[in-house]
């Protein structure tokens, strides 16, 4: 599986300002993610859960729940080194 930040860097022309905006927010962050809804993160980020399946799209993610795993992955990855 290709984890996010190769999809995002594949993808990075084709996201809109906005979308770089919300990526730029999930990373700084510090969600629950284990138990977080598309809807809770719409609201975190004030936008439409449409405009968060949209970007889910262009990064070829199948699912919120697609994004959450990677996320948590990297998130793993990250205290796995410090």
């Amino acid at each position: 599986m290709m984890d996010l930040l190769i999809r995002i860097n594949r993808h990075y022309q084709e996201l809109t300002e906005q979308e770089h905006q919300m990526i730029t927010a999930l990373q700084k962050v510090d969600l629950a993610w284990d138990s977080l809804t598309s809807n809770e993160l719409a609201k975190k980020l004030y936008v439409s859960r449409a405009r968060i399946f949209r970007m889910l799209k262009k990064l070829e993610l199948e699912s919120f729940a697609e994004l959450k795993y990677l996320i948590q992955q990297e998130k793993q990855t990250e205290l796995s080194f410090r």
